[in-house]
């Protein structure tokens, strides 16, 4: 009987301590690091332009020749790259139009194409090429109505030029509230009925230049580095108002304001400072992907 007892309570023991089965946990995926805000935005760049209009009626003209190529020469060294449309009145009229022209040319600004009369596209490049300057291609600001009058090419004694690139646009004259275009845009328009849809067989690229103030610049930026807009090329364009040196429209955004959003722009690696024609060749070459932000 002891016996018996004996083996039943080294049964229970040995039960007791047998070991026990590795319980089953399902597998945990490795966590994968996310992307951060810059590195999910670096295949965006954004390509900032300046320009002025030094239009026909003589309180558009620079004040002070010296003071003027001086700005240039600030703003160009800071890295600023400048592509100026000069009407046909200030360059036929002003004594030292093509002083300015020369001098700043030399700087490594470009000079494009701002008329109001599209007879004179040809005859403003026929200067400039006198000059020893070469225009680019661009039509630097005209009315949208007229998209469908343009020309692949305009020739006057002797001198042919052709436009390739159209910057801003306005739907009527005046700079009036609600005339300009102002969206950042990069495409080829269709028509001017039909303007802000794009063909991808165009002949003429669109840029739009937004806004052209300093602030709306940094926001846009701003917004690209959180991941907004993703798109391969983007161009803004800042505007600056000759005789005064300042940012258009606004009464305090003058040099030293300018060159401080220089600075600032530097702590975003996805900018670059390039002519309007340098941004629209950078656009073409990313593959021409259009867009249109309002």
């Amino acid at each position: 009987m002891k016996k018996v007892l004996l083996s039943i309570v080294l049964i229970l023991v040995t039960a007791c301590n047998a070991p026990r089965p590795t319980p089953v946990v399902d597998s945990v995926p490795t966590t994968t690091s996310q992307p951060t805000v810059s590195e999910s935005t670096t295949a965006t760049t954004l390509y900032i332009s300046a320009t002025m209009h030094i239009e026909t009626k003589f309180d558009s003209w620079p004040q002070d020749a010296e003071a003027f190529l001086n700005f240039l020469q600030q703003t160009t060294n800071a890295g600023i790259r400048w592509s100026i449309g000069g009407d046909i009145g200030w360059l036929e009229k002003a004594d030292n139009a093509k002083e300015i022209v020369t001098r700043s040319a030399a700087m490594g600004v470009q000079w494009d194409i701002h008329t109001h009369k599209v007879e004179d596209y040809a005859k403003t490049a026929a200067i400039l090429n006198s000059w020893g300057v070469t225009p680019t291609g661009v039509i630097n600001g005209f009315l949208i109505e007229h998209f469908d009058t343009l020309q692949t090419s305009y020739t006057y004694n002797g001198t042919s030029w052709s436009p390739t690139v159209i910057w801003g646009g306005v739907v009527c004259p005046g700079h009036r509230d609600g005339c300009d275009d102002l969206t950042v845009s990069l495409y080829r328009p269709t028509s001017s009925a039909d303007f802000y849809t794009h063909n991808p067989n165009g002949n003429l690229i669109k840029l739009g230049g937004g806004s052209h103030q300093l602030a709306d610049a940094e926001a846009l930026a701003q917004q690209i580095a959180q991941g907004q807009h993703p798109y391969p090329v983007i161009g803004y364009t800042i505007m600056v108002e000759p005789e005064t040196l300042r940012i258009a429209t606004s009464d305090t955004d003058d040099i030293n304001a300018i060159l401080a959003f220089v600075e600032r722009m530097k702590q975003y690696s996805f900018v670059r400072w390039a002519t309007i024609e340098e941004t629209v060749t950078a656009w073409v070459q990313a593959g021409s992907v259009d867009f249109q932000i309002k």
